[in-house]
Order: C-alpha cells, then structure tokens, then sequence
C-alpha cells in the first residue's frame, strides 16, 4: 500500500464498516500518523472526523522500491475524496507515472469526482502525464534532503495516457451503487477497470 493521503469522510453505506477508518481511530493520539482524523464516539464507534490531510513526505515512496510491485494507492483515504485539490491527485499520479515498473490500484467511492479531475487534466494540456509530473515535482519541492522525484523517475515525459500502469476501480455496495457508479468509471481513461 501507499498512502500520500491520509483521512476521508463517509460518502455512503458502503462506509458503515470502513477498515481504514477503524485502523486510524487506533492510531489518532498525540504524534500518530491519524492525529485529528479519526475518533471514536461515545459509544466506541470509529469515525473519520472529515479532514484529509495530503502527505508529501510520503508522496516518492514509490520512486524508491526497486522491485516491481502492485500497489494499493490510498487504502487510508481516496484519492479523489473533495477536499483534495486538483494539483495533489496530479502530483499522485504523477509519481505513477515516474514508477512504470510498478503497477497501481486506485479505488474510490467518488467517481463523480474523477470524471471531473480526469476532464480538468485534459483541459488543462494536451499532454497531462507532463502535468502531473510537475504537479509531482512541485509537491515534492517543499521537501529538503532527499532525491527528486525528477531524479528517481523512471519515464521521460510524454509517456502514454491513460497510464498503462494505473488501474482505477470503483467500490459499489449493491446494485443501486453499482449502476450509479460503474458508468461514471467507464467515462474515465484508465488501462484497467
């Protein structure tokens, strides 16, 4: 797994019984990674508290795993949760493209949201693998100490799009959620549904 984001919010009943939201009331103390993010009610119930939090720190981690992998990007949040701008999914992507011996899964419950930020990419260039990667690089500007991403990565501009590499998915809870969120993922370019 890779998390370069950390929180969400229910959006819906396939929430109800959220492993991560589980797993970051555990760890919402004082200097743990989840502080802030979740908590749990008086009745112990964990709840995210609705902030997201975009991790740069973590956004490279990828760069620097020599063997192929398939990764689960963001299994602590979603990538396209609304309080994400549309410059930090970039710069997720971004460091997807840089990594193409590893493959991605993105999985979401905002959809919606995606066909939004992949139509926004598209408008704002012709070519939004060099997007995304300065989105990357600008994100990983506020860094100190470490190699670039531009250092690390793998791929030169103008790779492909959709990313070969990347596979998006969507989590439905029954058939009512499927049928409103199957099509949107299919208006979305991706290698792999």
């Amino acid at each position: 797994t890779w998390n370069p984001v950390r929180g969400c919010s229910r959006v819906s009943a396939g929430c109800t019984k959220c492993y991560a939201e589980r797993m970051a009331a555990r760890f919402n103390g004082p200097g743990q990674p989840y502080e802030g993010l979740a908590r749990r009610t008086e009745t112990g119930e964990a709840r995210w508290t609705g902030e997201v939090r975009f991790i740069p720190e973590r956004l490279a981690d990828p760069l620097r795993w020599r063997r192929p992998r398939r990764i689960f990007c963001n299994s602590m949040s979603d990538l396209f949760h609304e309080r994400l701008t549309n410059e930090q999914i970039a710069a997720v992507f971004g460091v997807m493209a840089a990594s193409p011996r590893h493959q991605f899964q993105v999985l979401t419950k905002r959809p919606e949201r995606a066909v939004e930020w992949f139509r926004c990419v598209a408008g704002l260039t012709s070519d939004p693998w060099t997007e995304c990667h300065y989105q990357a690089l600008r994100a990983e500007a506020e860094l100190d100490g470490e190699e670039t991403i531009h250092q690390r990565s793998e791929a030169a501009p103008g790779r492909p799009w959709p990313l070969p590499n990347v596979w998006l998915g969507v989590s439905v809870e029954d058939q009512a959620t499927a049928d409103e969120r199957i099509p949107l993922l299919l208006q979305c370019p991706a290698a792999v549904r």
